[in-house]
């Protein structure tokens, strides 16, 4: 009886290995509100990552992001991901998509066509300047796993501007000091 009793715990702890890098937290995931009336089309185009919350997938520098329509008439977005890893070009590309377009911003996407489409949020952006991404999953009631990242359209953004977006994301109950800086420095255009 005490091994079902445990379970869900060794469970827990099992899927806290297999997410390694990510923010754990105790509990559900936080609240938090989306971006109203986004606009995929807005969306679209580059972005440089300025901040994250460090995955072990995440390594290098000079990260970015380039979302794109596909040729697919179901309104999926390919996701291509860069990043340079000790002076090499390494890619991922993804597949993304809006479950619900009465809920634009929280957006579905995966990378390998085996997995299954994880939460990529869109808290706050203004579309030309910057964005504040929130992932979060819940791993049985009683913990969760976090991703957060901020990117901007140019590879630096003003300190006020990423002190605003921390500031939303403390006031979801989001732990900011999480953040690392993305170096961004020697990166070509």
């Amino acid at each position: 009886m005490a091994f079902f009793t445990l379970l869900p715990l060794a469970l827990a702890l099992l899927s806290v290995t297999l997410v390694e890098g990510q923010v754990i937290g105790l509990g559900k995931c936080p609240e938090v509100k989306v971006q109203e009336d986004f606009d995929i089309s807005q969306y679209l185009g580059v972005w440089h990552e300025i901040e994250k919350f460090t995955a072990y997938f995440e390594a290098g520098k000079c990260l970015r992001a380039n979302y794109t329509l596909s040729l697919k008439p179901d309104g999926h977005v390919i996701v291509d991901n860069e990043k340079n890893v000790n002076g090499e070009v390494k890619k991922a590309i993804g597949d993304a998509y809006i479950p619900d377009p009465k809920e634009a911003a929280k957006i579905a996407v995966r990378f390998y066509s085996f997995a299954p489409y994880g939460p990529y949020w869109v808290l706050k952006t203004d579309y030309k300047t910057y964005t504040l991404v929130w992932s979060c999953v819940d791993l049985l009631n009683l913990t969760n796993a976090q991703f957060m990242w901020i990117l901007a359209r140019e590879r630096e953004l003003d300190p006020a501007t990423v002190d605003e977006l921390h500031k939303l994301a403390t006031g979801y109950g989001i732990d900011v000091t999480h953040f690392s800086k993305t170096d961004q420095t020697g990166c070509d255009s």
